[in-house]
């Protein structure tokens, strides 16, 4: 059953039952006057009418009865109508003719009551009703009254049938005004804001019409803004979920690198470890050389096979130092990438706030329209308090996102000024490299010197020891400059891993952010926006 139906059972309910009440007090109110009538002698009427009276508050209080257990509930106005105009009618019966004209006032009050809470068909009914019971008791108690005249009777009936025809006539109008405009509020209350009613009389119903239109269409105007303001919202929700996602893959991508990248430097980290040992076994031979000059030359082949092998390593260094320096140009190149996202990322969490500060004007301005529409305009006040909420939680999540985002930029921050110490020390590292090479080559080419240069042999091999403690200096530098690059290496996954974890809180926000914007669409799918018809 609709609302409109459950409406009009619960008037007839309530008509009913306090009409019943009302007729047994009246009940209760002729009892007390009889009684006290016949006591003190002022009052005396047929032992019947107090029986009839007391008849009268069984039925009312049966009739109560049934309306408090909802039986006989679209029948009971009309039951109540008839037993109450029968019940006049009866006790107007033992008056004289000319006593009973005051009492058309109680018919009047009896046909027009129900008149107004339940239209003009009871009204209608009513009045036959009268006429008909009037007539007939008219008939019946005329030869008890020989002064009774027919037809004076049948002009009374006939004014008063008039004068109620024309008060339920011009009711009858404006209670089927009144009900068009409480079925357009039921309709609207229902979710369907296109209801439109119309009334061009120019009254007090008839503007009370056109401020429920402007209500109406203020509020269709306000759902279509949630509407566009939902999409929009869904849509950059989308948008940034898949921000999310690719930034967490380009994370995981930098990730790899940054460990291909510590496993290169650890590398390093072992050939200059190697290199130092053979400087020092260089060292030695040459120590061994001062201590024996006459096996110069037989150590002088091991001191070029021992120089040959350190410039093959270090050919091997260089290596290692080109690609840590290809793999520090991309790890550069991601970090920037990851900084341009970031800043996409703050600009869509500027947007959302945004527009969560429109909802909030929008849910305002609603507010205030439903408080001046009243008990009618409820339904709507808790709507705009809903969209209120929600746009609140929007501006939450587009906090914590800012937050994160803040965050996720100190950490990219912090890891490019490790990166450009790593990049520093990787020039330092390869100009200590290649003058261990050319330290090589000349130490190469004094060996060879040695053959034909016996007898300077001494001060060559001072020289040489000399250049071989620099040496043994600079690898032991470029020894510690690659563990500094080792120990930057895996501050710098930390840091990425720590970004990684971020990026997955990003995207649970993201997808929070979804569900809000679904949760409003849900909220505003009941409101009915295109119109078919006007009322």
């Amino acid at each position: 059953m609709n609302s409109k139906g459950e409406g009009v059972i619960e008037r007839n309910r309530n008509f009913a039952f306090r009409g019943s009440v009302v007729f047994m007090a009246s009940c209760i109110a002729m009892e007390i006057v009889f009684l006290l009538g016949y006591i003190f002698k002022f009052l005396i009427v047929p032992g019947v009418v107090p029986i009839i009276t007391a008849i009268g508050f069984i039925f009312g209080l049966l009739l109560t009865i049934l309306c408090k257990k909802k039986i006989m509930v679209s029948s009971a106005p009309y039951i109540l109508t008839t037993g109450a105009m029968i019940f006049l009618t009866v006790c107007l019966g033992f008056l004289d003719p000319i006593a009973r004209i005051p009492f058309f006032l109680i018919y009047i009050y009896i046909i027009i009551i129900p008149t107004l809470y339940l239209g003009v068909n009871i009204g209608i009914y009513n009045t036959f009703l009268f006429d008909l019971a009037y007539i007939i008791m008219v008939f019946i108690t005329r030869p008890y009254y020989l002064d009774t005249h027919i037809e004076v009777e049948l002009v009374k009936v006939a004014i008063l049938t008039f004068i109620i025809w024309v008060i339920i006539s011009h009711l009858g109008d404006n209670i089927e005004r009144l009900r068009k405009i409480s079925d357009a509020t039921l309709k609207a209350a229902d979710g369907d804001l296109t209801i439109r009613i119309r009334d061009e009389k120019g009254d007090e119903v008839s503007r009370l019409a056109h401020s429920l239109n402007l209500l109406f269409e203020n509020e269709l105007a306000i759902v279509r803004a949630v509407i566009s303001i939902a999409d929009n919202l869904s849509e950059m929700s989308e948008h940034i979920a898949s921000t999310a996602n690719e930034l967490s893959a380009s994370s995981s991508e930098i990730v790899h690198s940054t460990q291909q990248f510590a496993g290169a430097t650890n590398e390093q980290f072992d050939e200059l470890n190697k290199t130092i040992g053979l400087s020092k076994n260089l060292s030695e031979v040459n120590f061994n050389v001062v201590g024996n000059v006459k096996k110069i030359e037989d150590f002088s082949v091991g001191v070029s096979d021992n120089a040959s092998n350190g410039l093959k390593q270090s050919d091997i260094v260089i290596n290692n130092i080109e690609l840590i320096r290809e793999k520090y140009d991309y790890l550069n190149s991601l970090m920037k990438k990851l900084q341009d996202i970031s800043s996409t990322i703050n600009r869509i969490v500027i947007t959302i706030n945004a527009i969560a500060e429109k909802i909030n004007i929008l849910a305002l301005n609603a507010s205030i329209e439903a408080a001046r529409a009243g008990e009618y305009g409820r339904g709507f006040s808790i709507v705009a308090d809903e969209i209120s909420r929600l746009a609140d939680s929007s501006q939450e999540s587009a906090s914590e996102i800012s937050k994160i985002m803040n965050e996720m930029m100190s950490s990219i921050e912090t890891v490019s000024q490790g990166t450009e110490e790593v990049n520093k020390s990787i020039t330092d590292g390869s100009i200590v490299i290649r003058s261990t090479v050319d330290s090589l080559k000349d130490i190469s080419n004094r060996v060879l010197q040695l053959n034909s240069a016996i007898k300077d042999i001494k001060k060559v091999i001072s020289n040489e020891e000399e250049v071989i403690t620099e040496i043994t200096k600079q690898v032991e530098r470029s020894y510690n400059i690659a563990r500094q690059n080792s120990e930057a290496a895996e501050e710098i996954l930390s840091s990425l891993q720590e970004q990684a974890a971020a990026s997955e809180e990003f995207s649970a926000t993201s997808e929070e952010l979804v569900s809000v914007a679904n949760r409003l669409k849900q909220i505003i799918e009941h409101f009915k926006i295109q119109s078919n018809s006007n009322q």
